[in-house]
């Protein structure tokens, strides 16, 4: 019974201001005043809503970008897939030894053990000239300097 003696002994002015806010006549007339006046949660509000938009739309560009990305190098997987199989057919008809032999024979000019070589020239055949020399006339002959040489090799 004391302890309600004691509680009861304060006074209703002796409490602290904090536990007193709750009566509207002692708010200060700015709390009063955000209270009846919500402009600044609604800016509040707005601002926030135009950032969340800003980044929302800043990843859907990021997004698109990537896509883009994405689509390009799939065609290059495809180019590449298409080119390795090229080379695997190229390969498989290298390896074929009716090929290697048909290669060996016109690129190389090599002919299997036993068989002749025949090179056939599709140019004319140059005259060749058979000298007379006349013991008479023959002069000792002097090799050319190599600039004239090269002069008549140039301009015949």
């Amino acid at each position: 019974m004391f302890l309600y003696g004691l509680i009861f002994a304060y006074s209703h002015d002796t409490l602290p201001e904090v536990m007193t806010t709750s009566n509207p006549r002692h708010q200060s007339s700015s709390e009063q005043e955000r209270r009846r006046n919500p402009r600044f949660l609604i800016v509040l509000f707005v601002l926030l809503c135009g950032l969340f938009v800003a980044g929302y739309m800043e990843r859907l560009t990021l997004l698109e970008s990537m896509r883009q990305q994405v689509a390009e190098m799939s065609k290059q997987v495809v180019a590449s897939y298409q080119r390795q199989a090229e080379l695997l057919e190229e390969q498989s008809r290298v390896q074929d030894p009716a090929y290697l032999a048909l290669r060996a024979r016109d690129d190389i000019g090599l002919a299997p053990e036993g068989e002749l070589m025949v090179v056939i020239y599709d140019g004319k055949p140059q005259p060749s000239e058979t000298p007379t020399a006349s013991p008479t006339t023959e002069r000792a002959s002097t090799p050319k300097p190599p600039w004239r040489q090269w002069l008549e090799l140039i301009f015949p």
